[in-house]
């Protein structure tokens, strides 16, 4: 909406004919335009309209499961863990949860909002939102 072309444009070309004049100086104000405009006392309609259908998934995470980093860092070239506090109380931080589908294809990745401690002691409940 905030481009040259519509702010410039006749309301017949589905613009809002704020009757600027576009050069290489002024291609990028679209926003200070159309707040000067509204700031003199203009008006404009915006007719716009989406239907966004939502549906929710919740992905559960038990106290066994999740408890352990995947980074290939934590490991040692012999194959032992880097880390000490990793043997007896592991704990790591979920930030991301991906959507698989039945053949393994991951088709969707939902970043959570902070990252979610996970242990032994600990399960996790997560809802993710899907608008489509």
């Amino acid at each position: 909406m905030l481009n040259g072309k519509a702010l410039d444009g006749t309301p017949a070309q589905g613009g809002i004919n704020l009757g600027t004049i576009r050069t290489m100086n002024t291609e990028g104000s679209g926003s200070e335009k159309i707040f000067n405009a509204i700031d003199k006392g203009g008006s404009f309609k915006i007719n716009s309209e989406e239907t966004i259908s939502s549906n929710f998934v919740f992905v559960r995470a038990r106290n066994a499961e999740f408890n352990y980093s995947s980074n290939p860092s934590n490991v040692t070239g012999s194959g032992e863990l880097r880390h000490d506090v990793m043997v007896n109380n592991p704990q790591s931080y979920a930030t991301s949860v991906g959507l698989y589908n039945d053949n393994n294809d991951l088709l969707a990745t939902a970043k959570l909002s902070r990252p979610l401690l996970k242990d032994f002691t600990k399960e996790a409940l997560v809802r993710i939102k899907l608008d489509f």
